[in-house]
């Protein structure tokens, strides 16, 4: 099965190199060109991985990916940046990016980043250590919380 991958990511030429270099290495790529869409696709959730630019129109892909953790989403994000201060590294990584990588940057070691995060990844769901999605429902066994469209459920 390929690996489905989200490429978030404004720059129109970028995203098509990217999405014909990624398909070309077995990743089943979508797309989306500005932050909310990006945001509103992963946030339903179905991919193994989410690439994500973070000078992005309509919402930037640092609020992108703190958003997505807010909600429990534990898709591994790397963004891809040309943001590459320390400081904006530091930011991305303690905003829950699992990988952060620089542009100008050589497609070879993108993959090779993205394969690494899919070898952390594990390959099924386990009790206890993951949240679950049911429509805009998600029960968060570790947070110990069930949020739906966003807000808390009081289970008590």
């Amino acid at each position: 099965m390929m690996p489905k991958l989200l490429l978030v990511e404004d720059e129109a030429g970028l995203r098509l190199t990217l999405s014909d270099r990624l398909a070309s290495e077995g990743y089943a790529v979508e797309t989306a060109s500005d932050g909310q869409s990006g945001f509103e696709r992963a946030a339903r959730g179905g991919y193994d991985l989410v690439v994500l630019d973070v000078m992005l129109p309509r919402m930037n892909g640092f609020d992108v990916c703190r958003e997505l953790r807010r909600r429990g989403v534990e898709t591994p994000i790397l963004m891809l940046t040309a943001r590459g201060q320390v400081v904006d590294k530091v930011v991305g990584l303690k905003l829950g990016a699992d990988d952060y990588l620089t542009k100008p940057f050589d497609a070879a070691e993108l993959v090779a980043r993205l394969e690494a995060l899919l070898r952390r990844r594990p390959s099924a769901p386990r009790p206890g250590g993951e949240a679950y999605r049911f429509g805009d429902i998600i029960v968060d066994f570790r947070r110990v919380e069930v949020t739906r469209g966003g807000r808390a459920v009081d289970l008590s």
